[in-house]
């Protein structure tokens, strides 16, 4: 007797098949590391990575931005959750480090790792395991988040959730977007440090998105660390984070941002996403964090003009639209490639 249709979907990152979820085939590799130990507000961090994973077995994998189903194409490998060291934060951030430098110089090994948090301090260790195993000399960091996380130490450790951006200028420059909370003795360092370029909240969230050229020009060429604390978007779509902060980024300057990087990087090796604090019986900031790592994945991974979909006219027209607007930087939507394709069609 077939098992086809009396199961349920793989338990992985989308519900992948089998056959796309394998180490050896998934171009895309995912580790959920569900680690908090220093959070200072609200707490519940330890349980983000899989309520992400149990949120993303719902999303659709048919995007209209693509035109087809992205994942199918690269794939996604869903590993075991990291092993957790509840000695200290700095261990912790070593075992990441050492976790992160051997995933990325095994073989086989993922053209894209993605990190599921747990808090922020997990960030730090993938940076450093990011220089191991690729080198320092072209690695960047881009952050979005609502704090600045450039304390040098708070409530006694260096490796604090918030002193994460710190820590990760110990290894590569940082482009930090969306901040809106910072501490009178983090920012005499932010001004004194060149290699922290800062994008408060009132320029993140402009019409204009005039930072974007900034962004650009940070990343151009670059091998990108892309670290996203999810209090960096604004809380009335964010709710479930344990440091909430009004007047942040919105879902759709989001992807704005995440289009700029993949355009214009040379690679983004690893990104993760961090902070999310589930609340029982809310699912809709699961979803979206389930629902932005696999845009990521797509805009970093995905074919926009996959042979496959050829067949059909109509979604092959929307899949060239969408990969012209993308090489622009152009918003992607659905009323954006509809009002394109109709233009086309009157010339």
């Amino acid at each position: 007797m077939s098992e086809e249709g009396l199961f349920q979907s793989p338990w992985n990152f989308l519900g992948m098949p089998e056959d796309l979820a394998s180490p050896q085939r998934a171009k895309a590799w995912l580790l959920p590391v569900p680690y908090e130990s220093t959070t200072s507000y609200g707490a519940g961090t330890r349980n983000g990575p899989a309520a992400i994973i149990a949120a993303s077995r719902q999303v659709e994998l048919f995007d209209c931005e693509f035109g087809n189903e992205p994942a199918m194409e690269y794939g996604v490998h869903t590993m075991n959750p990291l092993g957790l060291v509840h000695r200290s934060p700095d261990l912790m951030v070593k075992a990441i480090e050492e976790a992160v430098a051997g995933i990325l110089s095994g073989t086989p090994r993922p053209e894209v790792l993605v990190l599921l948090g747990g808090e922020h301090t997990i960030s730090p260790g993938v940076a450093r395991g990011m220089a191991r195993s690729i080198g320092k000399d072209n690695l960047v960091c881009v952050q979005v988040d609502a704090h600045a996380d450039l304390r040098d130490e708070y409530e006694g450790s260096p490796f604090s959730h918030a002193c994460a951006a710190r820590r990760i200028l110990d290894v590569c420059p940082v482009f930090q977007i969306g901040i809106r909370n910072i501490s009178a003795g983090e920012e005499p360092f932010r001004r004194s440090c060149d290699r922290v370029h800062t994008v408060f909240a009132e320029e993140s969230t402009a019409a204009d998105g005039a930072f974007l050229k900034d962004l650009a020009a940070f990343v151009r060429g670059k091998q990108v660390f892309f670290t996203i604390d999810l209090d960096g978007l604004d809380p009335s779509i964010m709710p479930a984070v344990g440091t909430p902060e009004p007047g942040g980024i919105l879902w759709h300057r989001m992807l704005e941002i995440c289009r700029v990087i993949t355009r214009e990087a040379a690679h983004i090796p690893v990104f993760d996403v961090v902070e999310l604090a589930p609340i029982p019986g809310f699912i809709a900031p699961d979803f979206l964090s389930a629902k932005l790592v696999y845009k990521i994945l797509s805009y970093t991974l995905a074919d926009l003009n996959d042979e496959r979909w050829a067949h059909d006219p109509e979604q092959l027209a929307r899949g060239t639209a969408a990969q012209q607007r993308f090489e622009k930087g152009q918003s992607c939507t659905h009323e954006d490639l509809k009002e394109q394709l109709e233009r086309e069609s009157q010339e």
